[in-house]
């Protein structure tokens, strides 16, 4: 199974990346091979709207020629597609939201007699920020994931409030790996495999993959400094 992870966040390193590679670290050990892009890696056109002209214009693989074709192409490849933002102002980021918008052309094959490229995808998301606003965006990204034809598992949505520092928080950490690992377990599923889809709460889980994510990440030292400062670090 192919799962994709979107980090919506110019940090590659921050809290949002650290929940979205965990996710994507889980994924891997239910058998998925993951793939990760960053959205600040290139131009993300805004969408104009064409799907409202009166040609058919709105199709896959999109109109623009920039890095949102390419990541869309990656969406239209992908079973499974992890979308992980910081919270701005109660919504995902402006990049993150001009993808979305973006993705209207994979939804509109409807109109020349296919399905939506998005039927049958399996979606999860990781919202990280350091104020209200997570179950919001959380809630915005899922809902129009699956207007668009992608399924939800159960337990979909994994948010911290610890901005860089989530990765120290144990149940923000542990709702980020079962986001991965359900969104494999449901694309397992669906191709007929026999999976529970229920949440687990595994202590010896967690460690092995905050030591992963921090390792890739070179960030130990960094964060323990950091939480330490916060007070939020506790042993």
């Amino acid at each position: 199974m192919k799962i994709l992870g979107i980090l919506g966040s110019p940090h590659k390193s921050g809290g949002t990346a650290q929940l979205l590679f965990a996710a994507l670290k889980s994924a891997e050990k239910e058998g998925a091979v993951v793939k990760w892009v960053s959205l600040y890696d290139g131009e993300i056109k805004p969408c104009v709207g064409c799907i409202q002209n009166e040609g058919p214009e709105c199709k896959f693989p999109c109109i623009f020629e920039d890095y949102g074709k390419i990541v869309l192409e990656k969406i239209y490849e992908a079973e499974g597609i992890i979308f992980a933002t910081p919270i701005y102002w109660f919504a995902p980021s402006g990049v993150m939201k001009n993808l979305l918008d973006r993705m209207t052309c994979l939804e509109n094959m409807v109109a020349f007699g296919e399905q939506s490229y998005l039927e049958g995808k399996v979606v999860g998301a990781v919202v990280v920020g350091a104020d209200t606003g997570a179950i919001t965006t959380g809630g915005y990204l899922l809902t129009t994931l699956n207007s668009m034809g992608a399924i939800v598992p159960p337990w979909a949505i994994a948010y911290s409030y610890k901005s860089k520092a989530s990765i120290w928080e144990d149940k923000d950490l542990m709702n980020a790996i079962n986001v991965g690992l359900l969104v494999a377990k449901t694309i397992a599923l669906l191709k007929g495999e026999l999976r529970e889809l229920k949440f687990i709460d595994d202590k010896a889980l967690l460690e092995e993959i905050r030591e992963e994510v921090l390792r890739d990440l070179e960030l130990s030292r960094e964060i323990k400094r950091y939480v330490r400062g916060l007070g939020w670090l506790r042993f």
